[in-house]
């Protein structure tokens, strides 16, 4: 690897040469935190390994996380303690040209501004020793990938000798550098089957960063299964055995962390190492395919990718002359239901093990408007039914809509049974014409004494009706019973001896009306729709 200080852009090489200045030579404790007195930056995370200060730090307002070498204070390779990277297999084999055609994989170039359209992200493990999140936000990134381990501290049964695990020195402050940018971040455990079994691996992961909690920032741990360097290219494992340790690794850090890790991996390492088992498909995927249109083959078991590595040299992590270039292939719903849904289903693949079944759909209600939910929905189906109070010809019912005086004629007379009545030839009311929508009925409740006119001989046919006068209304129908009025008024806002106080209290004392909450009627408020359904349901119960 070439020094990555000699490819940072000159825009960034005082960012850089300020962010090393700041570190300075470090102690050699094997953790500390440090402290810097430059006013323009500050420490968010510091931790020393060996010969090496891995730091995320304000500077200037931008979040930078940096690898160093603590005696010099330079930038340092970070190649020499890095492990296993993200795709690393994948990418030698297309720089080799010898595998990429087998892996079904498309050519990669120098550094590309290119991207395919969806969310951007990235990952990242200590070979990227710089790296400017706010650049990345700034330019698209919304989530990220940090390698937390890989293999793990037990015991190889093959080789009969201990297997050592693999700890990042960079992933906390990785870690944090995303997360104070506003990132959605997860950890990625580069696995060995050969070394340890699933479950030993899944445990140093999740105890060393890997785990998953439910708040929305963080994705779920994936693991990477790649040939690694200097191993026979399924780790000497049979398809059987290959999936066996994948669903112990599974099977652990889903009883650690309550959700089935990601698995990142290439169409043919899968289908040769696993035999083309369909096994995981409610796992998330991750897939490396360095094309420039779309990946165009799939490991067994998905039909499409959740995050797409679509580049190794950019757009993103520019500052190190490019590098992993990532695209969530759905919603920004569904990116965030991936990072706070254990059941998340994959968007090529199926649904996990004990996802709840789908709410049944609500029973439709009366109206396309009024759903069996609503607060009214007995009522208004009620009233509906008994043809008391209909909708309108699109099949709606407007509930909150106010009921006019000549609608409330038609309901009451709808609600006595639609009696006989010969209209008058001349109509009792000046603003009422003969032939007019519900001339018969307004006529008639005049004539029964339940709906009277104003004194300038008006009967107002479209003005909405008042619930002090709804009170009335219902009184009168109900053949004014006896009653005595209360000396002390039921609501708050109605005056014993006001117009319409007998009324009102009556219909407060019968259930026909409860008022609000507050103790108020409201009485000058004209009557919605639905409150008169709800009226007219609870007079026909009780007269």
């Amino acid at each position: 690897m070439t020094s990555p200080f000699t490819r940072l852009s000159c825009a960034l090489v005082a960012a850089v040469t300020l962010a090393t200045a700041v570190v300075g030579p470090a102690s050699a404790a094997p953790e500390h935190e440090t402290s810097t007195p430059d006013s323009n930056s500050s420490i968010i995370s510091s931790k020393t390994t060996g010969d090496f200060v891995s730091q995320t730090q304000e500077v200037d307002g931008e979040i930078i996380s940096t690898l160093t070498d603590k005696d010099t204070g330079e930038i340092a390779d970070g190649s020499s303690i890095s492990g296993a990277s993200l795709g690393e297999s994948f990418k030698s084999h297309q720089s080799a040209g010898g595998a990429a055609s087998a892996d079904g994989l498309g050519s990669i170039a120098a550094y590309t501004s290119w991207r395919p359209a969806g969310i951007q992200g990235t990952d990242v493990s200590s070979n990227q020793e710089f790296v400017n999140w706010s650049e990345d936000y700034n330019a698209g990134a919304r989530f990220t990938y940090v390698k937390a381990t890989e293999s793990a501290n037990g015991w190889n049964n093959r080789l009969n000798q201990p297997a050592r695990g693999y700890k990042s020195p960079t992933f906390a402050e990785q870690y944090a550098g995303a997360t104070q940018v506003g990132m959605i971040r997860g950890a990625y455990h580069f696995a060995h089957p050969d070394d340890t079994s699933g479950a030993v691996q899944a445990d140093f992961f999740v105890d060393n960063g890997g785990g998953w909690t439910a708040d929305g920032r963080t994705l779920p741990g994936m693991v990477d299964l790649e040939a690694s360097a200097g191993q026979p290219y399924c780790y000497g494992l049979t398809p059987t055995q290959m999936v066996t340790w994948i669903r112990d690794f599974s099977n652990q850090y889903k009883k650690r962390t309550g959700r089935v890790p990601a698995i990142y991996t290439g169409a043919y390492w899968w289908n040769q190492c696993t035999g083309n088992s369909t096994a995981f498909s409610d796992h998330p995927l991750h897939l490396p395919a360095y094309e420039t249109l779309a990946p165009n083959k799939y490991p067994a078991g998905w039909t499409r990718y959740d995050i797409w590595q679509y580049s190794e040299t950019g757009p993103f992590l520019k500052a190190t002359g490019g590098g992993d270039s990532n695209v969530y292939g759905g919603t920004a719903a569904q990116l965030a239901d991936l990072a706070k849904n254990k059941y998340y289903k994959p968007l090529g693949g199926t649904a996990p093990a004990g996802t709840p079944a789908p709410a049944p759909a609500p029973t439709p209600g009366p109206f396309k408007d009024v759903a069996s939910t609503n607060q009214f929905a007995t009522e208004i189906t009620w009233a509906k039914n008994k043809g008391v109070l209909n909708g309108w010809t699109d099949g709606t019912f407007r509930p909150l809509n106010n009921i006019n005086r000549d609608a409330m004629a038609a309901a009451i007379y709808r609600l006595a049974g639609s009696p006989a009545y010969t209209a008058p030839a001349t109509s009792k009311f000046t603003d009422v014409k003969p032939g007019q929508q519900f001339f018969k009925e307004i006529h008639w409740a005049e004539s029964k004494g339940y709906l009277k006119g104003w004194n300038d001989g008006t009967f107002r046919a479209t003005t909405p009706i008042a619930r002090d006068a709804t009170a009335a209304l219902l009184y009168r129908t109900a053949g004014s019973p006896a009653y005595t009025t209360p000396s002390t008024s039921p609501f708050t806002d109605v005056s014993v001896g006001q117009q319409f106080y007998k009324e009102m209290a009556w219909l407060k004392s019968t259930g026909i009306s409860t008022g609000w909450n507050d103790g108020t009627f409201r009485e000058l408020n004209p009557t919605a729709r639905d409150a008169m359904a709800a009226f007219l349901h609870r007079f026909d119960a009780r007269y």
